[in-house]
């Protein structure tokens, strides 16, 4: 099993409705994906409109221990089998989307909406209060997924970023409760991508490269 590689760095990294957000008064708008009736929160932060939930696009779902470079695949965390009916199902899968391998990612989002560039999400993290300390304002806030208690998570944009782990090659879900990882669409060379990472115990938002086959979040921003 290859491990994942976290290269970090701390210099660094429809129809439509409103929500008043709560306290932080945030007006969510919402998409619904045509091709599977999927409906998401969205919000405006900075000059960019970002889906304010994991992507749950799932045209079909493989078990973990499949993994390739360059053929598109999905799956859904904790669930091993391939019968999308059982995956759709899972309350993991309602509450952090699914995961998706490189190739699936940059494909996932629906018309009008793209997956990110390395440099899309770090003008997300700069409106956040720069790259060091955006996490804190951009992770979902409570114990209910992150399960710790720090009074400086805001979740103050609406983003709530929330800790759903990953899919590692050879079959192996990491990560749940602990940390989030986003592909972007910035590619390295032709065996790794960038991703982005928020950890439980980190204040950023953080960057870092992968191999293809894992499989990551994803969150959609607007064209």
């Amino acid at each position: 099993m290859m491990p994942l590689i976290m290269v970090v760095f701390l210099a660094f990294t429809g129809g439509c409705g409103k929500d008043d957000g709560g306290e932080n008064n945030i007006n969510f708008e919402s998409y619904t994906d045509p091709r599977d009736g999927e409906t998401y929160k969205t919000v405006k932060i900075g000059d960019q409109v970002w889906m304010a939930e994991n992507l749950r696009y799932l045209p079909f779902v493989t078990g973990p221990d499949s993994g390739s470079p360059t053929i598109p695949l999905y799956y859904v965390l904790a669930y091993e089998g391939n019968d999308l009916a059982e995956a759709r199902a899972s309350d993991y899968f309602d509450t952090y989307g699914a995961l998706y391998n490189w190739e699936a990612a940059k494909i996932a989002c629906p018309s009008g909406w793209h997956l990110p560039t390395e440099a899309e999400w770090m003008q997300l993290a700069e409106y956040a209060g720069g790259a060091d300390m955006a996490g804190n304002k951009l992770k979902e806030s409570g114990t209910e997924h992150w399960g710790v208690i720090n009074d400086d998570i805001t979740d103050e944009h609406g983003f709530t970023a929330l800790p759903g782990g990953c899919c590692l090659t050879g079959g192996l879900f990491d990560g749940l409760e602990n940390f989030g990882t986003w592909w972007t669409r910035t590619e390295s060379d032709t065996a790794q991508a960038s991703y982005i990472l928020m950890t439980h115990n980190g204040t950023g938002v953080y960057k870092g490269l992968s191999i293809k086959e894992h499989g990551f979040s994803v969150r959609c921003v607007k064209d």
